[in-house]
């Protein structure tokens, strides 16, 4: 019987396509203040960027020394290596209808979040959105010191609910670090694919809204029947 449901944070709690493209927004305009921001040379160097971003699954370096190679090239790599990790929980969106689902879960199940990143970024993150309210236990993979997919941060996390891994179900939208930690781990997994198309051969459930979610886990409670 699932007790508890882990949720990843980008792209699952937050949606970073949007978090993302408001960042670079503001990262191309501080590059280049000349530019007119509602002009379409503007946007494409945004939409750029956005492509570059590969939903955050790279080195942020990959995309500022594209930046810098393609648009900007005085602009100092490093110094917008370290002030991205500062400035962008600034710019953070939730999910649609997260708080109502979250909060409606929290009622039935033991919730908690697990998230790849950089500590004091992913906690201004969380903060910035007043998830925390939510959540028994947040595992941010700098603190604890290693990645997902390692299943020690999935054991860490079940056993800070209280609960065997193969009583948390796992929700995350990178296949390669949350699904496939989840398995690994013995959780039962959610490819959440709200931002993105996801095809696979792979048997996993897909869910692409809260309101799937919600529907999932509250009205149906497809892995407790």
């Amino acid at each position: 019987m699932i007790k508890g449901i882990l949720f990843d944070f980008d792209g699952t709690l937050s949606n970073r396509v949007e978090s993302a493209y408001f960042m670079y927004r503001y990262l191309v305009h501080c590059l280049k203040p000349e530019m007119d921001i509602h002009s379409p040379e503007f946007e494409a160097i945004v939409q750029k960027c956005m492509l570059w971003d590969e939903f955050g699954t790279i080195n942020k370096r990959h995309v500022l020394n594209k930046l810098k190679e393609n648009y900007c090239p005085d602009m100092d790599v490093e110094k917008w290596a370290v002030d991205w990790y500062e400035i962008f929980p600034e710019y953070q969106v939730e999910q649609p209808d997260c708080y109502r689902v979250l909060e409606e879960l929290k009622q039935k199940y033991r919730l908690g979040v697990v998230s790849n990143g950089d500590g004091p970024s992913q906690a201004a993150k969380i903060d910035m959105l007043d998830l925390r309210k939510y959540f028994e236990t947040v595992i941010i993979s700098h603190d604890f010191g290693v990645d997902k997919p390692d299943v020690s941060i999935y054991d860490a996390a079940a056993k800070a609910l209280g609960l065997k891994p193969e009583e948390c179900a796992f929700i995350g939208d990178t296949f390669a670090t949350d699904i496939l930690g989840a398995v690994n781990a013995g959780m039962k997994p959610i490819w959440y694919c709200f931002e993105h198309y996801c095809v696979s051969l792979y048997d996993v459930q897909q869910l692409k809204s809260f309101n799937e979610i919600e529907d999932f886990f509250l009205v149906h409670d497809e892995w407790n029947h």
